[in-house]
């Protein structure tokens, strides 16, 4: 019996991230998803903003992060968004890891936020996980 319970709040706590995420509605990432032909004009497809570290979604008073960003659809490739207090970087992905991996220290080194050395080399780590996904990935 506890195992049934077990398994039904995890399903339900899933199903309410994915909720989260449909919810998010930040006008300038559909506008670079739209932009770089992702989805089109008139879709009402749905799309994620989550932060690299903390799988939490990008909420309209976050200042600082690296956030993976796309549609919600199998044949797209998920891209990334620098975000720090006075600007948005968004990098589309596939792209070159080193110039990607540059985007991201030059971040580091301007950026009016701080992170530990364990977070930067979390953050670099999903840089480099987003872009092993998207070489794998198999664009329809």
């Amino acid at each position: 019996m506890m195992r049934i319970v077990i398994v039904l709040f995890v399903l339900v706590t899933s199903m309410g991230d994915n909720v989260l995420a449909q919810d998010f509605k930040n006008k300038e990432v559909r506008d670079f998803l739209i932009s770089i032909g992702e989805m089109k004009e008139d879709s009402k497809c749905s799309y994620f903003a989550y932060d690299l570290l903390k799988s939490d979604v990008l909420k309209p008073s976050d200042t600082c992060g690296i956030y993976k960003i796309g549609k919600d659809a199998s044949d797209s490739f998920i891209h990334l968004l620098i975000l720090d207090k006075q600007e948005k970087i968004f990098l589309k992905c596939p792209s070159d890891l080193y110039q990607t991996l540059s985007t991201v220290f030059s971040f580091f080194e301007k950026s009016s936020c701080r992170f530990t050395d364990s977070e930067k080399l979390a953050y670099i780590e999903g840089v480099m996980l987003v872009h092993y996904q998207n070489s794998i990935a198999i664009p329809w």
